[in-house]
């Protein structure tokens, strides 16, 4: 189908179109829905992060947990 026809589709289609018929979706319509998988995988990573940083089972200085310590 070449970009003549297709335009004339178009304008048939949007001449038969009722006042509360919904849209096309067009590329920009996705934009809102991709920054938020965005924002939404940053605060993921950012909350796992602090978990790992926050960690009060592990002191540091050995590989076991403190709890499982004999000292």
């Amino acid at each position: 189908m070449d970009s003549t026809e297709r335009d004339r589709i178009d304008r048939e289609a949007e001449g038969e179109r009722a006042p509360d018929d919904p849209r096309a979706a067009e590329a920009r319509d996705s934009k809102p829905l991709i920054v938020m998988v965005a924002v939404t995988l940053m605060a993921t990573a950012l909350v796992l992060g602090m978990m790992w940083m926050n960690n009060t089972r592990y002191d540091g200085s050995s590989p076991r947990p403190v709890a499982e310590q004999h000292r």
